[in-house]
C-alpha cells in the first residue's frame, strides 16, 4: 500500500472528513507518516498561494519556512475540513510540522 497522495486536491473539494477516512484504518506509524505528508503539502500549497516557494522538511520550524499567523488559520481550516471535526487552535502553536502532526493525532485518535 502506498501512502503517497496529492492532498492539495482536497482544497477544491466540498466533502469533509476525507483525511480522517484515510487515517482511520492505519496503524499509528502510518497515520503519522500520512498526516505529516498532508501537512507538508498543505503548508507548501498555502505558501504558494502567496507567491512563495517553500522547502517543507517536516522537522523545520514553521518560523524558518516563513509561515505566519494568517497562514496558520488557513492550515487550521484545511485540517478541520479534511478531518471533519473541530480542532483545538492551540495545536498550531507547535514549532514544527512533525510536532503538529503528533499533537493532532493525539487529539483525533486519543489513547
Amino acid at each position: 500500500m502506498t501512502l503517497t497522495q496529492d492532498w492539495t486536491a482536497l482544497n477544491h473539494s466540498k466533502t469533509r472528513g476525507q483525511l480522517l477516512a484515510a487515517l482511520a484504518p492505519l496503524g499509528a506509524p502510518d497515520r503519522l507518516h500520512l498526516l505529516t505528508q498532508y501537512i507538508e503539502q498543505q503548508v507548501t500549497w498555502i505558501r504558494q498561494q502567496g507567491g512563495a516557494e517553500t522547502d517543507t522538511t517536516a522537522n523545520r520550524s514553521f518560523l524558518a519556512i516563513g509561515f505566519d499567523s494568517l497562514m496558520s488559520v488557513e492550515l487550521l481550516y484545511s485540517l478541520q475540513r479534511d478531518l471533519g471535526r473541530d480542532l483545538d487552535p492551540g495545536a498550531l502553536e507547535q514549532d514544527t510540522i512533525d510536532d503538529l502532526a503528533q499533537i493532532i493525532l493525539a487529539e483525533v485518535f486519543p489513547g
